[in-house]
């Protein structure tokens, strides 16, 4: 439970650390993945209180990885068509997109390791339908 609890606490960083870069930003990719990530990152400071605490039941937590996994499915691609508008456009923010770049790909990475970590520790009919196919 120890590695899942720090596999999630990174990704709770990261995407803490995107939305505090992006706060300034007026495009409108950028408000569409923002109300993404601080989805996310409403569920991951749920799913993060109750991991301190136990080990909870796969029950208690499922509604809120599904949401962070979900959510991650919307921001990539959304984050990767504003990438290529700002680069297209040479756009004011093309400079910190690109700083953002490495971040998203890392994401996913980490929620790949979270599915494996989730699958070992409730089995893999437990979270067939929670993790998507593509983080499993």
């Amino acid at each position: 439970m120890r590695k899942l609890l720090e596999l999630l606490t990174d990704v709770a960083e990261q995407i803490n650390l995107t939305i505090d870069e992006t706060e300034e930003m007026e495009h409108p990719l950028v408000k569409l993945y923002r109300t993404s990530l601080q989805e996310e990152q409403s569920a991951l400071e749920r799913l993060l209180s109750k991991l301190k605490s136990t080990e909870p039941p796969i029950e208690e937590i499922k509604n809120d990885l599904s949401i962070v996994y979900l959510n991650d499915e919307i921001v990539e691609p959304t984050f990767r068509a504003w990438l290529r508008a700002v680069k297209w456009m040479d756009h004011k923010d093309s400079e910190e997109a690109k700083k953002l770049e490495n971040r998203f790909p890392g994401i996913k990475s980490r929620l790949k390791e979270t599915g494996a970590e989730l699958k070992e520790i409730y089995g893999a009919a437990a979270i067939r339908f929670i993790v998507p196919a593509l983080y499993q």
